[in-house]
């Protein structure tokens, strides 16, 4: 395994596996993050869960996310590439999720969800007094999980570029205000 294969699965494996390596992360966010009492609002970004929320309702909502950005994104890469199949865009949305495993764990690790807390609690204070540790730690969190969704979305975006043989700096231009957008708008929903 090289470095390729790590920012670019898709060129590597087949689409079954991939599938079933997507479905698995996919399935195994949902679990920690209602674990850890979030779920997903869009990709990349989750929101606390309502104690009123049942689970099925949060399994439907969970469902149309994902669904709702594998049909933009499909019906994107149709325009892009006529030969655009659906498992093609499907692979690399849930393959990315694999990323937020990570960030889901790194926002449960003692220190920096105690970090979290002290500077919610100055805001809610109106007190912008904060230790400088805290401080240091959060911004520490921030560049980690900066870097981790990076690596989200470039293997979200190789999947895309590899699925519609995607060239065209328009289309990259318009693939990024698309996955932006998307992002925003359904946090909102």
């Amino acid at each position: 395994m090289n470095w390729k294969t790590i920012f670019n699965p898709f060129l590597r494996f087949d689409d079954k596996t991939l599938l079933f390596a997507g479905l698995t992360s996919v399935t195994v966010v949902f679990i920690i993050a209602y674990f850890f009492g979030y779920q997903t609002d869009s990709l990349f970004h989750f929101r606390f869960i309502s104690p009123e929320d049942a689970l099925w309702k949060i399994i439907l909502e969970t469902s149309a996310i994902y669904a709702l950005n594998i049909a933009v994104f499909y019906i994107f890469g149709k325009i892009i590439n006529k030969r655009t199949r659906l498992i093609d865009i499907i692979n690399p949305i849930f393959i990315s999720q694999i990323t937020v495993i990570f960030l889901l764990f790194l926002s449960e690790i003692p220190l920096i969800k105690n970090a979290h807390i002290q500077i919610i609690d100055s805001v809610g204070k109106q007190s912008y007094e904060i230790d400088p540790i805290t401080l240091l730690i959060i911004t520490i969190n921030s560049f980690i999980s900066l870097a981790i969704s990076a690596y989200g979305f470039a293997i979200l975006y190789n999947g895309f570029k590899t699925a519609t043989n995607l060239k065209n700096w328009r289309h990259i231009v318009i693939f990024v205000i698309l996955l932006i957008t998307m992002m925003l708008t359904l946090q909102l929903i």
